[in-house]
């Protein structure tokens, strides 16, 4: 903030003026965006995750497992699981605050865990929309 404090510095008029114009502009925006305009995301988020467009299943986890590899990079972490007959498959690189509710690797999916997954079935690959941990028996699984 010395440029604002000495009185003959030309770049103090450049910068005031910027300034002015960053506010000037801000200002408006902020206005627009949180009282005029009306964001809808959390409306189509909830319309697509009960569509038709995507699926569910229940049940129990089957088969988890971790598979810590060390490449050039650094560590990557994937862990894949099963649900009756679908497989689900992830990096946990990509997805770092997915499973680290308490911390890194801290357990919370397992086998046995009852769980409800809200996902997108694509040409290769099953993308875990939502997932759900069930509350002590809440979910009614069949045998």
């Amino acid at each position: 903030m010395l440029v604002l404090r000495s009185k003959n510095n030309p770049d103090k008029k450049l910068l005031l003026i910027l300034i002015s114009l960053f506010i000037a502009l801000s200002l408006p925006a902020y206005v627009y965006l949180k009282f005029i305009f009306e964001d809808t995301t959390e409306k189509r988020l909830t319309e697509l995750l009960n569509s038709d467009k995507v699926k569910k299943i229940e049940g129990r986890i089957t088969n988890f497992k971790r598979k810590v590899a060390y490449p050039r990079n650094g560590e990557s972490t994937s862990e894949s699981f099963d649900i009756d007959s679908l497989h689900f498959y992830y990096i946990d690189n990509g997805l770092y605050e997915f499973h680290h509710f308490g911390g890194n690797h801290s357990n919370v999916l397992h086998n046995g865990l009852k769980v409800k997954i809200t996902y997108g079935q694509g040409d290769k690959f099953v993308e875990i929309l939502k997932l759900e941990i069930a509350k002590q028996n809440t979910y009614q699984i069949n045998p």
